[in-house]
């Protein structure tokens, strides 16, 4: 028996212009960097993405953006702004962080879309569309729709773009009869006797790249799951 545990790696990019403009940093790099400089690791300095003095904007209401907000006001930024194209309800990231957020000073911008980044060389500002909550989509949760004429622009030195992550399942997977969702995220069953199974019967697969991007400890629950599962495949159950 196999477990697949490869998580979700896939960036997600908004599609907007000015997204390669300098001074605009993928999530995930972003924190690497100063994890990597508070672990004093070698050349950790030089790769360091320092947000101190600068006024910096985070897209995404999820728990990679809320890690987003908190490092930036401890790197010292002038200020942190986060944006959410959904209300304060809909937000996904963890309650506590967004709570702590803003105890520590961010600012939350909710029913707000990006729609272009701006600069001359450098990252100056962010176009932002006010949003509201329309129809139900495909998955039951209600899509956003801009709002005419609601544009405006923050003022930001720095952008961090924290969207999440999708799938990027190998091409080996089918193969080897591993069906997907449309998404890319892998199919598994919900058997009580072999939790986790996915479509070839000696794979099994939990985490990220199941369920979608999600906490590390939902993961560790999952993966414990899959054992049961793979356990009772193996007759050792």
């Amino acid at each position: 028996a196999v477990f697949l545990g490869m998580g979700t790696y896939r960036y997600v990019k908004g599609g907007f212009p000015g997204e390669d403009l300098p001074g605009v940093h993928e999530a995930l790099p972003y924190l690497i960097s100063n994890i990597n400089y508070e672990l004093g690791l070698p050349g950790s300095s030089e790769a360091l993405v320092s947000m101190r003095g600068k006024r910096v904007v985070v897209l995404g209401g999820g728990d990679t953006g809320m890690d987003c907000n908190r490092t930036a006001v401890r790197q010292g930024a002038e200020s942190v702004t986060c944006t959410y194209r959904r209300d304060e309800h809909n937000m996904p990231g963890s309650r506590r962080d967004y709570k702590n957020s803003k105890e520590e000073g961010v600012e939350f911008l909710f029913n707000c879309q990006p729609i272009e980044i701006l600069g001359h060389g450098r990252v100056e500002g962010v176009k932002v569309v006010q949003t509201r909550l329309g129809a139900p989509g495909p998955r039951g949760r209600r899509l956003t729709e801009n709002v005419p004429g609601s544009e405006q622009i923050i003022a930001a030195d720095a952008v961090v773009v924290a969207f999440g992550f999708q799938p990027s399942p190998p091409p080996w997977f089918a193969e080897h009869d591993i069906a997907l969702h449309p998404g890319g995220r892998v199919r598994v069953s919900a058997a009580a006797q072999r939790p986790f199974q996915t479509t070839h019967p000696k794979v099994f697969a939990g985490g990220d790249m199941v369920r979608g991007s999600d906490l590390v400890v939902t993961a560790v629950f999952e993966g414990r799951e899959a054992a049961r599962g793979v356990l009772d495949y193996l007759g050792l159950g």
